[in-house]
């Protein structure tokens, strides 16, 4: 499977880091579009299920994530990995907003953007490995955390 983002344009704030992302034409546009590659994300992060999310038909993203854009699922495997570094402050956030067909802003706060990027740019690697069928290697997550914080 061809790479499933493409990371047009990054800008860092005093508060945030905006990350316009296209979906590849190729690519499931939504999580139900390959609930495989879904599984495999919840199998790996099952965190994922008790995040808070707003904005959405329901607070918790485990009621939304069999059926919502990847790009969604982008910004919460990210905000995920910032979590665990226990760098990220006391809250780490996110938000996604749909600009064109594939075309999504993901928003996550940011208190280190360097942090911040790494997460993102791994949380695109997570993903690539989910939504192309998985195998070897896995991801390590916490190894991932542990590495955006070295």
């Amino acid at each position: 499977m061809a790479q499933l983002f493409d990371i047009k344009k990054v800008t860092i704030g005093p508060r945030n880091l905006d990350a316009e992302v296209e979906v590849a034409p190729s690519a499931p546009l939504m999580t139900s579009d390959d609930p495989e590659g879904t599984e495999r994300v919840l199998e790996l992060i099952p965190e994922l299920s008790d995040h808070l999310c707003l904005g959405d038909s329901s607070s918790s993203f485990g009621d939304v994530i069999g059926d919502t854009e990847l790009a969604h699922l982008l910004e919460h495997v990210t905000v995920e990995l910032l979590a665990r570094t226990d760098r990220a402050g006391d809250v780490s956030s996110g938000q996604t907003t749909g600009l064109a067909d594939r075309l999504y802003k993901i928003s996550l706060a940011c208190p280190d953007d360097v942090l911040v990027a790494g997460a993102l740019s791994s949380a695109v690697w997570v993903l690539q490995w989910a939504y192309a069928g998985g195998g070897d290697p896995r991801p390590d997550v916490d190894a991932i955390a542990s590495g955006l914080v070295s």
